[in-house]
């Protein structure tokens, strides 16, 4: 049975009594001196005989300690994924004594102890050391360096590869997360990407973050995660995201080859066309395809150049029930992604056609790049809706174009 309502052997105790128990025993926390991301708030459990943790999957087992104090300590952010829970176990005896500490490291958990098999103690506190960037726990820094490759891999070119973490205990309040969550965070991340130093002489003392029961803790992560992805919204500027049409921006409608009337079955590209998609994503760009046509067409199409399944969104007019330039084709992918009226001007549309797609865009706000590859459309506007904001020739053109109005943001 796990309690939460007795120090030690003190039944009666008041909530006041165990958290102050918690406290007195919260560890310390050696952080690399380059760390971004430090706790904001932990969750307790207390446990009175063997049994299984509420707050992950470790099994306690007291073996002669009279309570385990469970601290699942929680992040806003590990460098590749956003929030954190990591754990820390400490075994009293009956008078009040450390006698073990455990901790978790990437999935796992285990005692730790100092090279002479003591508890590792400093200054008469539980200190532990945290991995650079990922948090997992040891009793030294040396046994962190024995990942230090890996580790800089994780803290540079892979941070913010894991997005948004949504684990099975937190799915239903996170289930309606969008794609545009998971790349404001995913920028977030790359934003804070560091160079391990391996000097651990940030010191961080858990007695000075938010303390709560493990199950107020709980019901608040989907809340914190909430706020923390409102704040990141709420300060993204530039590109949030490229809408492509297909003919012509991607491949050559002249080369279009159909069956049964309007289904296309093959085309070839053109020119960048078939990496567009890529260059895109490399670049950390939500893509979205907005086009007219029949869905197995574009499949038929996409799927041989294999960028079909790269596009965050598709908002192609024989599902949405019209044809650009009406609006719903261009809200259809904003929705779809999980943006907002708000975030129209930084919706760029990549198209070949003045009326559609130029004019579909600026109508509603959004920044229209027009793809001038052929003559096959009118190539000069009808209208003042027509006049695009930036024009190209080929597709690798529009990195130069992402990247200037990036750099105007």
């Amino acid at each position: 049975m796990n309690i939460s309502a007795a120090p030690l052997s003190f039944s009666e105790a008041t909530s006041a009594d165990i958290a102050e128990l918690v406290k007195q025993h919260a560890p310390v926390i050696r952080f690399d001196d380059k760390e971004p991301f430090l706790p904001s708030a932990l969750g307790y459990t207390l446990y009175d005989q063997d049994g299984i943790s509420v707050s992950s999957a470790h099994k306690i087992k007291l073996n002669g300690a009279a309570l385990a104090i469970e601290y699942a300590i929680w992040w806003d952010w590990d460098i590749q994924h956003l929030y954190e829970l990591e754990h820390i176990w400490v075994y009293l005896s009956e008078a009040g004594e450390v006698m073990r500490v455990e901790g978790s490291a990437h999935g796992c958990a285990g005692e730790l102890s100092t090279w002479d098999h003591q508890v590792p103690l400093q200054e008469g506190r539980v200190t532990l050391y945290s991995e650079p960037g990922k948090h997992a726990f040891a009793a030294s820094s040396e046994a962190l360096r024995a990942n230090f490759a890996v580790t800089c891999i994780c803290c540079g070119e892979r941070a913010g590869s894991g997005t948004i973490l949504v684990q099975d205990m937190f799915a239903t309040g996170l289930a309606d997360l969008k794609p545009y969550d998971h790349h404001v965070a995913r920028k977030y991340m790359e934003s804070k990407a560091f160079k391990p130093s391996y000097h651990f002489d940030q010191i961080f003392d858990l007695r000075s973050v938010e303390m709560m029961p493990w199950e107020e803790l709980k019901a608040s992560v989907p809340s914190r995660v909430r706020s923390v992805l409102a704040q990141l919204r709420k300060e993204a500027k530039g590109v949030k995201a490229v809408f492509l049409d297909s003919g012509d921006t991607l491949i050559d409608e002249g080369s279009q080859i159909f069956v049964e009337g309007e289904l296309v079955l093959s085309a070839e590209p053109i020119p960048g066309g078939d990496k567009l998609v890529d260059w895109l994503k490399e670049r950390g760009y939500m893509v979205a395809l907005v086009a007219d046509g029949l869905v197995e067409s574009f499949e038929n199409v996409h799927k041989a150049m294999d960028f079909w399944h790269k596009f965050d969104a598709r908002s192609i007019s024989e599902a949405v029930g019209c044809h650009k330039p009406d609006p719903r084709m261009f809200l259809e992918a904003v929705k779809l992604l999980g943006l907002e009226e708000a975030d129209h001007a930084g919706c760029v549309m990549v198209g070949n056609n003045l009326e559609r797609d130029v004019a579909g865009a600026n109508r509603l706000g959004m920044t229209s790049v027009w793809i001038n590859w052929t003559p096959r459309y009118p190539t000069e506007p009808a209208n003042a809706d027509e006049e695009p904001d930036y024009t190209i020739g080929l597709p690798h053109q529009l990195l130069d174009v992402l990247e200037e109005i990036d750099a105007k943001a």
